[in-house]
C-alpha cells in the first residue's frame, strides 16, 4: 500500500509541476457542414480539425504556402498543418497576446510568422526557434521569402529585406543564426501589401499608390508603378514576366515585370482589394462591388463579369469558382460562362449549407482546395466530389515568374523620370 500511494502523490506533484495543457476545443454539431448539405453542392470534406484554444483565446488569422498550412490566435499561437491532410506538423508560442496576426511564409528549412514587433523564424520541421528579432515597430503585411531572402512591410511605410543564409569558405552557403537586414526601403504610406519576390527581383506595394520593383540582392530600385490608390492585399503574376497589380483606384495593372512596359489595364468599376487568381491561362479579379470578371491575360478584355452583390473569392476548380457574401454564404460561377450557378439563396436555403460561423477564409491560390475557419477554433477543407488530388492553378513545369533566359532581357527598364520624387532606400551599417 505506502508503494501505491507513493506512486499516485509523484503522479500529482508531476502533473501540478509540468506545463499547463491546452484544452481541446469541443465542437458543436451544428458548425460541422452535414454530408448531405455538402453533396447537394457537389462537394465533400477534404479534411476538419479543431484548434487546441485556451478559455478566451481565439483564431485571428488563417493562411497558406504550397503545402503547409497556417493557424494563428490570439494568444500568439502558431499552428501548423499540412495543407493536404490536415495532419498536424507542430505548435509554437510566437510572443505575446496580439490583436492582430498577418500571413506567414515558409521555404524549405523554415518558416516566418510575425506578433506585435517580432519576426520569427521557427524550424520547419520541429517548429524550434531559428531566430528572433525586433522590428522595432509593427508590421503591416504578411511574410514573403524564398531560399535566399525574406521580405516584410511595416506600419512605417519601411520594406525591410533579410538576408537568410551567408557564404562560407568552404561548401554550400549556411543558413544564419540571426538574418543580416540586407535593405530597407521606405515608402509614403503604410506597406499592407504582401511583397513578391522573383528570383532576382522583388515586387512592392505601398498604401501610397505605388508599386516598386527591385533588385533583391541591393537596394537598386529597377522601376516604379504610379497608380491613383493603395495597391491591394497582394500582387498577381501570370507567365514569367507580366505583374498584376490591383489598386484602389478601380483598375488592374499588368506590367511587365522586366522593362515596365505596360501591357493593359483593366477598369473594374470599383477598387480592387483582394489579389487577382490566375488560373492556367484565365485572370479572374473582383472589386470591392463584388463584380468579378474573368480577363484574357493577353489583352486585359474580359471574357465575361457577374455580380456577386459584394462577393469575396474563395477559390476556383477546373469547372467552377466560388465565393462567400458578407453574410459568410457559398456561391458558385461556371468558370467558363461567368453563370451563377448557386447564390445564397440556393446554398443555405435549398441546399442547407450553414457557413455564417465561418468568419475566417482564405483566397487559395495554389490549388482547387477551400479552407475555411472560426474564430472559436474549427477548421475545415472542402473539395469537390472525387477531385481526390488536387487540381493545381499553375503547371509546375512552367517556367517561374520572374525567370530571366539564357540570352538575357532585350529591353532595359526606363530610366525614372528625374523631377519625381525616388524612394528612399538605405543601407544597414557595417557590421560591427
Amino acid at each position: 500500500m505506502p508503494r501505491r500511494l507513493a506512486l499516485v502523490w509523484a503522479l500529482l506533484i508531476f502533473g501540478l509541476s509540468g506545463p499547463p495543457v491546452r484544452s481541446q476545443s469541443l465542437v458543436p454539431r451544428d458548425i460541422i457542414p452535414t454530408r448531405t448539405s455538402l453533396s447537394r453542392l457537389g462537394l465533400e470534406r477534404q479534411w476538419m480539425t479543431s484548434i487546441p484554444l485556451s478559455a478566451t483565446e481565439r483564431v485571428l488569422e488563417i493562411s497558406r504556402s504550397e503545402d503547409l498550412f497556417f493557424v494563428q490566435t490570439d494568444d500568439a499561437m502558431l499552428h501548423v498543418y499540412e495543407a493536404e491532410t490536415g495532419r498536424h506538423r507542430w505548435s509554437a508560442k510566437i510572443g505575446d497576446r496580439a490583436a492582430a496576426a498577418r500571413p506567414v511564409s515558409a521555404n524549405s528549412f523554415a518558416v516566418f510568422a510575425t506578433n506585435a514587433n517580432i519576426l520569427s523564424a521557427l524550424d520547419r520541421g520541429t517548429g524550434r526557434f531559428i531566430w528572433r528579432v525586433n522590428l522595432g515597430t509593427l508590421p503591416s503585411s504578411g511574410t514573403s521569402c524564398d531560399e535566399e531572402r525574406l521580405l516584410v512591410g511595416l506600419s512605417t511605410g519601411m520594406i525591410n529585406c533579410y538576408d537568410l543564409k551567408e557564404a562560407q569558405d568552404k561548401g554550400p552557403e549556411k543558413i544564419r543564426d540571426k538574418p543580416s537586414l540586407l535593405w530597407n526601403m521606405k515608402t509614403n504610406g503604410r506597406v499592407s501589401t504582401r511583397p513578391l519576390i522573383a528570383d532576382r527581383i522583388v515586387c512592392m506595394g505601398s498604401d501610397d499608390g505605388r508599386a516598386f520593383v527591385n533588385l533583391s540582392h541591393e537596394p537598386t530600385p529597377l522601376f516604379r508603378i504610379p497608380t491613383g490608390g493603395p495597391i491591394g492585399d497582394e500582387f498577381g503574376h501570370h507567365g514569367t514576366r507580366m505583374l498584376l497589380v490591383p489598386s484602389a483606384d478601380d483598375n488592374l495593372y499588368a506590367v511587365d515585370v522586366f522593362t515596365a512596359e505596360m501591357f493593359w489595364t483593366f477598369p473594374s468599376g470599383a477598387p480592387i482589394r483582394q489579389a487577382p487568381t490566375v488560373a492556367g491561362d484565365q485572370v479572374f479579379v473582383i472589386n470591392e462591388a463584388g463584380d468579378l470578371s474573368l480577363l484574357d491575360p493577353k489583352t486585359g478584355e474580359p471574357r465575361w463579369t457577374t455580380a456577386t452583390h459584394s462577393g469575396r473569392f474563395l477559390g476556383v476548380s477546373p469547372a467552377k469558382v466560388y465565393l462567400r457574401n458578407r453574410e459568410g454564404d457559398l456561391m458558385m460561377v461556371d468558370r467558363e460562362s461567368g453563370k451563377v450557378l448557386a447564390d445564397p439563396n440556393a446554398t443555405l436555403g435549398r441546399a442547407g449549407l450553414n457557413l455564417r460561423r465561418y468568419d475566417l477564409s482564405l483566397s487559395d491560390h495554389f490549388d482547387d482546395r477551400l479552407y475555411l475557419g472560426t474564430s472559436s477554433g474549427v477548421v475545415i477543407c472542402l473539395r469537390e466530389i472525387g477531385l481526390t488530388t488536387p487540381q493545381l492553378l499553375r503547371d509546375p513545369k512552367a517556367k517561374p515568374f520572374g525567370y530571366v533566359p539564357p540570352e538575357g532581357i532585350r529591353q532595359l527598364p526606363p530610366v525614372p523620370d528625374q523631377d519625381e520624387e525616388e524612394p528612399d532606400f538605405s543601407t544597414p551599417p557595417p557590421p560591427r
